[in-house]
């Protein structure tokens, strides 16, 4: 009989297993219990998912909820067992049901499992952080290894050192913190080992959150003989504190792909955002990366509440200056949406007058924004630049809607 199930669900990247329950795996088994990971996302179907829970004997089924799309599901598979505990980003504090785990879930759960219900972030109660992620052993994916993944996800850090005015990661981890740049060159490896991949992505906010972390990292792996391919996203800064050095060194470190949380061609939206960075600094930053032939993905945001048309040309002039290297670029945008808790919402709640999708503001409407998300793909498509089929299957929602 297994201490716990930890089951992962649809409606995530299917290239990759979800690291929430690798990484739950690896503290439990540290402090003696025994867990098996379920890989609901792979499995699709709820039937199957059900068929395969009910092949095991255990005490707790923990079910990992990555965002507000898996609410349903996991409610409804939830419903069908007696002891089940919910954890993940898409768990809030005022959850509902009576086992839930908010924040990060490693030793939350460990105290759970031990009946400690008293724990910070156990029902309802604040989370604490883990200061010294250091100890944490790197994620366990010995169960999903069958299911024939060439990618698997890690982290080097979590939160972020930036505050968008979009993001609500600040209200998940308000502090950040990281791994040492020599644990996680250490920990690729033991995945790697683990796994046989060869690639390994990185689910961090930001890969150079920490430039001294950073750095140490990409030095550890550049002088490794075995070169692993890995990609994470990463955050364009002034250009004086990236040296020629460090991007040499990013270069030589198996870096295969870089997602640019670039927003918009627009300085001005970008400050609003809190976005402190230059086009110069764009410029230098795309083209070095260039010179490296690191990929990169452009993510944009379309319809911001102050973007107006003029924002968004600068946008699409953006795209026709980097023409000449758009072979080597995807673009990844999506349609603004509002969030609760955020600090737009918290201190620009006069810029909008509804939440998610379909607000309006002075600048911008439903109706403007999908205009202006079909035209991204259209001039995009025509400068040569690449849309992964999720990008497309957005177009398609937002079409409907």
């Amino acid at each position: 009989m297994y201490d716990i199930l930890l089951l992962s669900l649809p409606k995530m990247d299917k290239d990759k297993p979800s690291p929430a329950p690798a990484y739950l795996k690896s503290i439990l088994n540290q402090k003696g219990f025994s867990s098996k990971f379920i890989d609901g996302n792979f499995l699709e179907s709820e039937e199957k998912i059900l068929n395969e829970i009910t092949k095991n004997t255990f005490k707790w089924l923990g079910i990992s909820v990555f965002s507000y799309e898996q609410i349903e599901i996991a409610q409804r598979i939830g419903k069908k067992f007696p002891n089940v505990i919910y954890g993940g980003s898409g768990v809030s504090k005022n959850w509902g049901k009576k086992n839930y785990i908010v924040g990060e879930g490693e030793y939350a759960l460990v105290e759970f499992l031990k009946g400690n219900y008293n724990y910070p972030g156990i029902n309802g109660l604040e989370p604490r952080q883990i200061d010294d992620l250091n100890n944490l052993p790197a994620p366990d994916y010995s169960d999903v290894l069958e299911n024939g993944y060439k990618n698997y996800t890690m982290s080097g850090s979590r939160g972020c050192v930036r505050n968008c005015s979009f993001c609500d990661v600040a209200n998940i981890w308000p502090k950040y913190r990281w791994w040492n740049g020599d644990i996680v060159a250490k920990n690729m490896h033991i995945i790697a080992e683990q796994t046989k991949t060869e690639n390994i992505t990185f689910s961090d906010s930001l890969v150079n959150g920490s430039m001294k972390h950073f750095r140490e990292l990409c030095y550890n792996l550049a002088k490794t003989e075995r070169k692993l391919n890995w990609s994470g996203q990463f955050i364009i800064r002034d250009k004086k504190t990236f040296s020629q050095t460090d991007f040499d060194n990013l270069g030589n470190s198996g870096c295969s792909q870089l997602s640019i949380g670039i927003e918009s061609g627009s300085e001005t939206v970008r400050r609003h955002m809190k976005k402190s960075f230059s086009n110069e600094d764009l410029d230098y930053f795309l083209n070095n990366l260039n010179d490296r032939k690191i990929k990169m993905k452009f993510l944009l945001i379309v319809g911001y509440p102050t973007e107006t048309d003029k924002d968004f040309k600068e946008t699409l002039e953006l795209l026709k200056k980097y023409k000449h290297i758009s072979k080597n670029i995807q673009v990844s945008p999506h349609m603004m949406l509002v969030d609760r808790e955020t600090p737009l919402d918290i201190h620009h709640r006069d810029l909008f007058d509804e939440y998610g999708f379909y607000f309006k503001s002075q600048f911008n409407n439903y109706s403007s924004r999908l205009k202006r998300f079909k035209k991204i793909f259209e001039v995009g498509q025509e400068l040569g630049y690449g849309f992964k089929q999720h990008a497309l299957d957005k177009l398609e929602k937002f079409k409907e809607i």
